[in-house]
C-alpha cells in the first residue's frame, strides 16, 4: 500500500501512535497471549484517519517490530466472515476455497500461530452487538505476546465494542482537524496551479482564510482546494469564502454540504460518471481501463461531442480531472513477481464519504443489489444495476426488478463458485435482459444457454456483450454479429465457422475483441480491414489472401496496441508499407515477429523491417524472428526517441547494437537469442581524452541478456540500473557502473540493485567489475550466480553488503574467495540463502548459519560436504526461518536440531538418498503427536519423493500438517497409514504421484479435514476407498480406464463415492456433485488457487510445481 504522494501534518499524531505500538507492553511476558491490545483512531469523516493509519502501516519501525503488518478494509457492512477472509487475502493467505466462519477462523489462527503481528482494521462502523467482534477477535488471539490491533473509526462506540471484548491494554487517539499552518500548506498544495498565484498577496490571503474556515478537515480542503483552482478568480474566492463557508462549522454535515457543493460545481458529464461508481461498493479498487470502458460502453460518454476524438480517451481526460478534484484517489500496490519481474497495480478509490455522496446523488438511477433488502421500493427510473452474490438473492426478490424496463447497464456477478445455478434466477435474469430494449451494457459470469445469444441480438443499443462464463454455438451468435453499435464482444464458442468470422469483420465500430473456442476445427483469423475503430488488436496473422495481408491494417489508425506475427508472408517493402505504420499516431505498443523462413534474403527482411516504421509516439517494441543483420534506421537514428521499452528475441543475424544509447528514454532492454550479437553500446569519448568507450542508455534500469554466446562484454552500466539479468552469454568479465551519483546527504542515488548471472560458462573471475565498487556494493539487494561452471575468483565483501537480502549461489564449482572473509559472514539483512556446489563458499556460508536471524528461506541443494542439518543450539537461534528445501544432498544422514525451530512452515527433501534409506529401517510406533520439549507445534506443508521419509526424525513427529506432496507413491505407501492417521484431522491437501497400486489405503477415509485430493500417473489405480465429506476437490490424472468408466456410470459404486464433491476431475471426465459437465479449464484453474497455500508468501525459488 502506498499512501498519497505528500502528507501533510500528523507528524506528532503517527509518533504517538507508533510509539504506543511498538513499546512493550506491560509486563509484555506476564499477558494473556488472549489479551491482544487495541489502539482506535476515532475522528469525523474526513479527518485523515486512513492516511494516518497507512502512514504507520509503512513506517519501517512498525514493519520491524512486527512479524507481520496486515490491513483489511472493514466498511460498513461487519461480518466477521467476510472481514477474517479480507485479513487472510491481504496477508497473501489462501482461504483453500474455504467459505464458513469456522474454517476461515481455523485458517486465520494456524497463520498467527507464534507471530507477533499488527492488524489494522480500517473504516469499522459496528458497535451494536459484541457478537461479530467475538467471532472476529477469536483467532486473533493466537498470537504472539505483543501484538496489536489498530482500527480507525468516526464512532468512540466502535471503539468501546473493540476493547470490551478483547480486554487487553487498549488506547483511544482522537483525531482532530490539522493545525492551522498545516492545513493552509495542504490547500495550497492543490489550490494554486503552476502559474505561480500562489504568490499573489490577494490570493494568499484569501486562500489562507478558506483554510481556516474549513477546520483542519484535510478531505474537504483537497476538495475544496481542487475546486477553486478551477476558478482563478478573486472574486469568486471571496464570494465563497463570504457566502458558502458563511455557515460551516465542520460537523458531519457540514462536511457533507461543502461535499455536495463541489460536486454540483462539476460539468454534467462528470456528475454522471461519478454517480455511477455507487453500483460499487466502499472501497472498490478500480482499475482504470476497466473503469473508462463501462462509462463508455453504458453511454454515459457521447461521441456527438467529441468528433473523432477516441471516447476512452476522453473518459481516461474524466477520470484524471475527478481525481484532480479530489472525488478518486489514485493508488499503487506491489503485485509480487511475474515472469521475473516486481510489477505495480495502479488503481482508484473513493474515500468513504465520496461513496456516501455517490450514493446519495445516485438514488433512482443506479441500484447496486447486495441482499433482497436492497430490492425495496426500487425506483422505476433506474439506468443502471449490478448485482453481486446472484445466488444469495430468492427469486421472488430478483421479480422485483423486472419493471425497470429503460436500464442500460446490467452487471451480473457470480462471486461463489461452489454453488449450484438456479435455473430460475437464470431465467429471471435473461427475462430481464430481453426486456430492457435501451441496454447498452451487458456483463455476466453467469452460465448461460446456447439460445440467449439470439435475444441479445434483438437489443440493438448494445455496445458490450461479457459472455464470460457462456459457451455458444456459431448459429446462436450470428445475430449478435450484426448490432451496429457493439464495441466489445467477449464469448466463448463450441465452434466458429469461416461465415461468423466474416460477419465479425462487419462490426466496424469494434473495439475489442475476444473469444476462445473449447473444441478445435474452425477457423480463427477475423478480417480486419472494416474494423477502424480497433484499439487492440493481437496476434494478427498475416496471410497472403486478400483481407488478411498487411494492407489490412492500413484504416487502423485507433490501434494502441498491435501484435503481428507470420511476417514471413510479407513479400517486400511495398507490401509492408501498405500497413502504413507511421500514421499510427495512437500506437504506443507493438509487437513484430518472424515465425518461419520463406527463403527471401537478409536484406529483403531488412527493407521490410525498415518500411514498418512506426510513429514516434511508440513507447513499447518487440522484434521477434528477425533475419536481417542490422537494426532498422528508425531505431538507429532513432526516431523512436519515446521509447522505453525494447525486445529482440532470436533476431540470429544481428552482429551489433551500438546505437542503443541514443534511445535517452529507454528504461527497460531485453535481448535474448542474438546468437551472432558481439557489441553492444554507444561509443563515446565521455572522458575528453580520445579514448571511446560504450554506453547503454542514460534512463536503463532493467538490462536482461539471454542466450548471447557470442557476446564477451558489456559497455558500462548506467548508475539508473535496479535489476540487471544475464544468462547463457558468452561474458569474460562483469561490466562496471559509471560513477554512482551521490546525493548531499551522502545517499547513493540508485535505491538498490539486483544481479543475477547464470549459465555464464567463459566467465572466470568478477575482478574489476561492479563488485570491486564500493557503492555499488552497499545498493545490492538480490544476487543470484548459478551454473557459471568455470567461475573462479569472487571478490565478495560480504562485511559491506548491508543491503543484501537474498543470496543464491549454485553450481559454481570452482569458486574461491579472494576478500578475506572471516569465520562468519555478517549479513544483518539476509532473508533468502540458497546454495550448493559453490566451492569454498559452501563451507563458509553453513558456518554463518547462526548469524543470520533474519533468515526465512534456505536451500541446500548438491550439498555433498552436509551431512547433518546444524544443531538444535543454531537453529534455535533461527527464529524467523519458516522455509527449508533441500535437494540432492545425498551425504544427508540426519535432520540435526531441525526440531528447535520455532517457526517452520514448509519442509522439502528430495534425492536425499541416505536420509531416505535411513527411513526405510524404521517403522511408526506410538500414534498420536508426540509433545517433545523444543518440539514445534505445526508445520504447514511437507514435500518428499519417497515415503520412507516420514519415518525418519523429526518429520515423523510433526503434527499437525496442513498439506503433503509425496513425488513418488511407488513404494510403501502403505507404510504411511500411521502418519496420515496422526494428522486425520490437520491435513487439508494431499498430492501423491506414481500410485503404483489398484486401490488407495483405506485411512484416506479418516481424514476429516481433506479438501483436496491429487493422484497423477496412477495407471493401475481401478478404485477409490471412501473419501470424507470435507472433500472439495478431487483431482486423478491418467488412472485405469476401469476407473474412469465406472465413475462416469451414475448409480456405480464408484460414482457414489464422488457424487457429493462439488469440483472432480477423473482423466478427461469433469463432474460437478456427480453431474458430468465441460468445464475442465475451470476445475483446472480452482485447484491451482486452492492450492496456492503452499509456500504462498514467497515468490521464488520456495515454489514448488504442483501441475
Amino acid at each position: 500500500m502506498i499512501t498519497a504522494t505528500k502528507v501533510f501534518g500528523r507528524r506528532k499524531e503517527s509518533e504517538e501512535a507508533i510509539g504506543w505500538l511498538t513499546k512493550p507492553s506491560v509486563g509484555d511476558a506476564e499477558i494473556e497471549v488472549s489479551k491482544v491490545s487495541v489502539i482506535s483512531i476515532v475522528g469525523h469523516g474526513g479527518m485523515g484517519k486512513t492516511t494516518l493509519a497507512q502512514l504507520i502501516h509503512n513506517d519501517d519501525t512498525i514493519k520491524r517490530h512486527f512479524d507481520k503488518v496486515i490491513w483489511a478494509c472493514v466498511s460498513t457492512t461487519f461480518n466477521a466472515t467476510t472481514v477474517i477472509r479480507n485479513i487472510l487475502e491481504n496477508a497473501t493467505w489462501a482461504t483453500n476455497g474455504a467459505s464458513t466462519l469456522d474454517a476461515l477462523q481455523k485458517i486465520l489462527r494456524e497463520k498467527l500461530d507464534s507471530l507477533k503481528f499488527l492488524v489494522i482494521l480500517d473504516d469499522v462502523w459496528e458497535d451494536k452487538t459484541d457478537d461479530q467482534w467475538g467471532k472476529l477477535f477469536a483467532p486473533l488471539r493466537a498470537g504472539k505476546n505483543g501484538s496489536k490491533i489498530l482500527l480507525t473509526t468516526r464512532m468512540k462506540g466502535v471503539a468501546e465494542m473493540a476493547d470490551q471484548v478483547m480486554r487487553g491494554e487498549n488506547k483511544l487517539l482522537e483525531l482532530q482537524g490539522l493545525d492551522e499552518d498545516d492545513n493552509i500548506e495542504l490547500f495550497s498544495h492543490h489550490a494554486f496551479p503552476s502559474c505561480g498565484l500562489q504568490d499573489d498577496a490577494a490570493f494568499k490571503r484569501t486562500g489562507e482564510q478558506i483554510a481556516k474556515n474549513l477546520r483542519g478537515c484535510p478531505l474537504v480542503t483537497k476538495v475544496v482546494g481542487a475546486h477553486l483552482r478551477d476558478n482563478m478568480r478573486l472574486d469568486y474566492w471571496n464570494e465563497f469564502l463570504t457566502q458558502s463557508l458563511k455557515h460551516f462549522y465542520g460537523g458531519s454535515e457540514d462536511i457533507m454540504d461543502v461535499l455536495k457543493l463541489s460536486y454540483y460545481h462539476l460539468p454534467p458529464v462528470l456528475q454522471t460518471c461519478f454517480r455511477f461508481c455507487s453500483l460499487f461498493p466502499q472501497d472498490y479498487e478500480f482499475e482504470k481501463n476497466k473503469l473508462v470502458e463501462m462509462w463508455v460502453d453504458s453511454g454515459l460518454i457521447s461521441q456527438d461531442a467529441f468528433g473523432t476524438q477516441s471516447l476512452v480517451d476522453v473518459g481516461e481526460k474524466y477520470l484524471l480531472q475527478l481525481t484532480r478534484k479530489s472525488f478518486f484517489d489514485l493508488r499503487f500496490r506491489v503485485v509480487g513477481l511475474v515472469a521475473q519481474e516486481v510489477r505495480e497495480f495502479e488503481y482508484y478509490v473513493m474515500h468513504d464519504l465520496m461513496h456516501d455522496l455517490a450514493t446519495n446523488v445516485s438514488f433512482g438511477e443506479c441500484l447496486r443489489m447486495v441482499d433482497g433488502g436492497s430490492l425495496e421500493n426500487v425506483p422505476s427510473t433506474v439506468r443502471h444495476v449490478r448485482v453481486e452474490y446472484i445466488h444469495n438473492f430468492p427469486v421472488e426478490k430478483m421479480k422485483k426488478i423486472s419493471c425497470l424496463e429503460n436500464l442500460r447497464t446490467i452487471i451480473v456477478e457470480n462471486n461463489d463458485w461452489g454453488v449450484e445455478e438456479n435455473i430460475d434466477i437464470l431465467n429471471t435474469v435473461e427475462e430481464l435482459v430481453e426486456s430492457s430494449k435501451s441496454l447498452r451494457l451487458f456483463q455476466t459470469e453467469m452460465q448461460h444457454r446456447s439460445h440467449f445469444a439470439s435475444k441479445l441480438a434483438k437489443l440493438k443499443h448494445l455496445r458490450c456483450i461479457m459472455l464470460q462464463y457462456t459457451c455458444m454455438t456459431q448459429e446462436s451468435m450470428s445475430g449478435v454479429f450484426k448490432l451496429y453499435h457493439l464495441r466489445k464482444l467477449i464469448w466463448r464458442s463450441t465452434k466458429i465457422g469461416s461465415k461468423q468470422v466474416r460477419d465479425v469483420g462487419y462490426l466496424d465500430r469494434l473495439q475489442y475483441v475476444s473469444y476462445k473456442q473449447s473444441s478445435g476445427g474452425g477457423c480463427s483469423m477475423v478480417p480486419v480491414a472494416r474494423l477502424t475503430s480497433l484499439r487492440v488488436l493481437q496476434n494478427y496473422h498475416i496471410t497472403k489472401r486478400k483481407g488478411y495481408n498487411m494492407s489490412a491494417l492500413k484504416d487502423l489508425g485507433s490501434l494502441r496496441s498491435l501484435s503481428v506475427d507470420t511476417l514471413e508472408n510479407v513479400d517486400n517493402q511495398e507490401e509492408a508499407k501498405k500497413a502504413k505504420m507511421k500514421e499510427k499516431k495512437c500506437l504506443e505498443s507493438l509487437r513484430l515477429e518472424w515465425t518461419g523462413c520463406n527463403g527471401v534474403g537478409s536484406r529483403t527482411h531488412e527493407l521490410i523491417l525498415d518500411s514498418l516504421e512506426p510513429h514516434a509516439n511508440l513507447k513499447k517494441l518487440c522484434i521477434s524472428g528477425f533475419r536481417g543483420s542490422r537494426i532498422p534506421h528508425w531505431i538507429a537514428e532513432p526516431r523512436v526517441e519515446n521509447l522505453v521499452k525494447l525486445d529482440f528475441n532470436f533476431c540470429e543475424h544481428i552482429e551489433e547494437l551500438t546505437s542503443l544509447g541514443k534511445l535517452l528514454k529507454l528504461k527497460d532492454l531485453k535481448l535474448r537469442g542474438l546468437i551472432r550479437l558481439r557489441r553492444i553500446g554507444q561509443p563515446l569519448n565521455a572522458s575528453g581524452d580520445g579514448r571511446m568507450e560504450l554506453f547503454l542508455p542514460p534512463s536503463l534500469q532493467k538490462l536482461y541478456i539471454q542466450q548471447c554466446l557470442n557476446l564477451e562484454e558489456l559497455p558500462l552500466l548506467p548508475p539508473s540500473l535496479v535489476r540487471l539479468d544475464i544468462q547463457e552469454v558468452g561474458l569474460i568479465r562483469l561490466p562496471r557502473i559509471v560513477k554512482l551519483h551521490i546525493s548531499s546527504d551522502g545517499s547513493i542515488s540508485s535505491k538498490w540493485l539486483e544481479i543475477m548471472v547464470r549459465s555464464c560458462q567463459c566467465l572466470t573471475s568478477l575482478e574489476g567489475s561492479l563488485f570491486e565498487q564500493k557503492q555499488c556494493i552497499q545498493v545490492i539487494r538480490e544476487m543470484s550466480i548459478t551454473d557459471c561452471m568455470h567461475l573462479e575468483s569472487a571478490p565478495f565483501p560480504f562485511e559491506e553488503m548491508n543491503e543484501l537480502r537474498e543470496i543464491c549461489i549454485e553450481n559454481c564449482p570452482e569458486l574461491r574467495l579472494l576478500s578475506g572473509a572471516g569465520d562468519k559472514l555478517p549479513l544483518p539483512s539476509l532473508k533468502t540463502l540458497a546454495m550448493g556446489r559453490c566451492g569454498d563458499l559452501e563451507l563458509l556460508l553453513l558456518e554463518s548459519l547462526q548469524v543470520f536471524t533474519n533468515l526465512s528461506n534456505l536451500s541446500l541443494s548438491n550439498c555433498s560436504v552436509v551431512e547433518s542439518l546444524p544443531s538444535a543450539d543454531v537453529f534455535a537461534n533461527l527464529t524467523s526461518l519458516r522455509t527449508i528445501s533441500l535437494n540432492g544432498c545425498r551425504n544427508l544422514s540426519s535432520l540435526g536440531g531441525l526440531r528447535s525451530l520455532p517457526r517452520l512452515e514448509h519442509l522439502e527433501l528430495l534425492n536425499c538418498s541416505k536420509l531416505a534409506e535411513a527411513g526405510l529401517s524404521l517403522t511408526f510406533g506410538v500414534s498420536g503427536c508426540e509433545e517433545e520439549p523444543g518440539s514445534f507445534k505445526q508445520i504447514k506443508s511437507i514435500r518428499i519423493d519417497h515415503p520412507s521419509l516420514l519415518l525418519v526424525e523429526p518429520v515423523r513427529s510433526l503434527c499437525p500438517t496442513y498439506r503433503l506432496d509425496i513425488e513418488d507413491g511407488s513404494e510403501m505407501l502403505d507404510a504411511i497409514e500411521p502418519w496420515l492417521l496422526r494428522n486425520c484431522t490437520s491435513l487439508q491437501i494431499l498430492c501423491i504421484s506414481k500410485v503404483n497400486l489398484e486401490s488407495l489405503p483405506l485411512s484416506i477415509s479418516e481424514l476429516s479435514s481433506l479438501e483436496t485430493l491429487r493422484l497423477h500417473n496412477s495407471d493401475q489405480l481401478r478404485s477409490l476407498p471412501n473419501v470424507p465429506s470435507s472433500l472439495q476437490t478431487l483431482f486423478i490424472q491418467k488412472c485405469h480406464s476401469e476407473l474412469r468408466k465406472k465413475a462416469s456410470e451414475r448409480g456405480s459404486l464408484e460414482w457414489n463415492k464422488i457424487s457429493h464433491i462439488p469440483h472432480v476431475q477423473i482423466g478427461d471426465y469433469s463432474f460437478r456433485k456427480g453431474e458430468q459437465y465441460n468445464r475442465k479449464t475451470h476445475i483446472l484453474e480452482l485447484i491451482r488457487s486452492q492450492e496456492q497455500e503452499v509456500m504462498n508468501h514467497t515468490n521464488k525459488t520456495w515454489c514448488w510445481s504442483t501441475a
